[in-house]
C-alpha cells in the first residue's frame, strides 16, 4: 500500500512525500494552495472511493515520478505533454474528471456533485464509475471536508498522511473514511 504525506508550510511551496507499495520513494513540490486542499490529495480520495486503480495515484505507485513528468511537460508543451504518464489514459482522464467536480464548493451538494461527475464523464466520452452513487458521493464529500479542515489547521507547518491501495482502492477509501470519522469525533 502506498502512503503519501502532504506537507504544508505556510509561505512556501508544499510537498508530497510518497512511499510506494514496493518500498521505493518519490517526492515533489507543488504550488501552495493556501487554505485549499491540494489537488493531488483530492485525486487520492476520489480515485480510492471510485475504484480508479490506474489514475494518477495508481501510476505513482507503479513508478511514475510526477515531478519529473511535470518538468518535462513544461519543457515539451503541446497536446501530448503528459504522455509520460503512460498509455491507456482513460483512467487518468476519469480521475481528473472526478477530482475537478468541485467537491469543496460551498453549494456542492451530493446531488449536484453526482450530476457534475456524470456530465463530465459524458463530455469526455468516459463511462461513469461503477461505484458512483448519491450515497458514495456524500461519503467522499464528507471525507474531503474533514481533510480540508485538518489541512487548514496545519499552521505554520504540518503533515497529512494518507494511504492508497492501487490493487483495491475502495478498501483504502474505507480506511480513510474510518480515520476521518475518528478525527471528527475527537474534535
Amino acid at each position: 500500500m502506498l502512503t503519501a504525506s502532504f506537507v504544508r508550510t505556510v509561505g512556501e511551496r508544499d510537498r508530497i512525500y510518497v512511499v510506494r507499495s514496493d518500498g521505493s520513494e518519490v517526492n515533489w513540490a507543488f504550488p501552495a494552495y493556501g487554505e485549499a486542499l491540494p489537488h493531488d490529495l483530492i485525486h487520492l480520495v476520489v480515485e480510492a472511493a471510485f475504484a480508479v486503480g490506474q489514475g494518477f495515484w495508481g501510476r505513482v505507485d507503479a513508478g511514475v515520478d510526477p515531478g519529473a513528468i511535470l518538468a518535462e511537460a513544461n519543457r515539451r508543451g503541446g497536446r501530448d505533454k503528459f504522455s509520460d504518464f503512460g498509455p491507456a489514459m482513460s483512467e487518468l482522464r476519469l480521475a481528473e474528471a472526478l477530482a475537478n467536480a468541485g467537491w469543496l464548493l460551498e453549494d456542492a451538494s451530493a446531488a449536484s456533485l453526482h450530476e457534475r461527475i456524470n456530465l463530465a464523464c459524458r463530455e469526455s466520452g468516459l463511462s461513469a464509475p461503477d461505484l458512483l452513487s448519491a450515497e458514495r458521493t456524500e461519503q467522499v464529500r464528507l471525507v474531503l471536508r474533514t481533510l480540508a479542515a485538518r489541512w487548514r489547521g496545519l499552521t505554520p507547518k504540518g503533515t497529512l498522511t494518507v494511504a492508497f491501495d492501487s490493487r483495491d482502492p475502495p478498501r483504502g477509501f474505507e480506511r480513510l473514511r474510518e480515520g476521518e470519522a475518528q478525527a471528527r469525533r475527537s474534535r
